[in-house]
């Protein structure tokens, strides 16, 4: 799994063969078939894992404070640390949220990073410290500012140093979330 999630994430699902992870991991191809289906099984098993591993950074940040605010600010944080110390994973998440091949009803229905923020910024609006603002598309904002973020700062587009990146990141989410 992790000579595909390199692959997948250097080259493309599409462009990497069955044959060239097997070759990477130093195994016949008939071991990956043995566990996995087809080369979508492998990329949809590799994304819950990533996904997994996101999510559960997500979660014990979320658990330092319960005021919304500063959830949603330790968050995004927890999403640029995420980027830069398990990049291979955080592109991955990103590739394949794209491919409805991929991503199925079935992993819909499992719990996935978004589901953090979504509940909380349910609670902030419940609260009053939010303002009423759909949940799911508030998640897409966010995020969507922290891969562009992330993405100048790595190809040094910017020339900020990554720390105020991450600061004016939370501030604009700030502005979008509240009243």
């Amino acid at each position: 799994m992790d000579t595909a999630l390199k692959l997948f994430v250097k080259n493309g699902i599409d462009a990497t063969s069955i044959r060239a992870i097997s070759e990477g991991a130093n195994t016949a191809e008939g071991n990956i078939y043995r566990h996995f289906e087809s080369k979508d099984d492998l990329a949809r098993e590799i994304f819950l894992d990533c996904a997994k591993q996101f999510r559960a950074a997500l979660e014990e940040t979320v658990k330092l404070d319960t005021d919304p605010e500063d959830q949603i600010k330790a968050l995004v944080r927890t999403i640029f640390g995420f980027s830069m110390n398990k990049q291979l994973e955080f592109c991955y998440i990103l590739i394949v949220h794209h491919r409805e091949e991929i991503i199925t009803k079935d992993i819909l229905s499992k719990p996935l990073p978004k589901d953090v923020f979504i509940e909380i910024i349910n609670n902030g609006i419940e609260n009053g410290n939010f303002r009423s603002v759909d949940p799911v598309l508030a998640v897409a904002w966010i995020v969507g500012m922290v891969q562009r973020s992330f993405i100048f700062v790595q190809r040094k587009i910017t020339s900020l140093p990554q720390e105020v990146v991450v600061e004016q990141t939370i501030d604009a989410v700030m502005r979008i979330l509240k009243n």
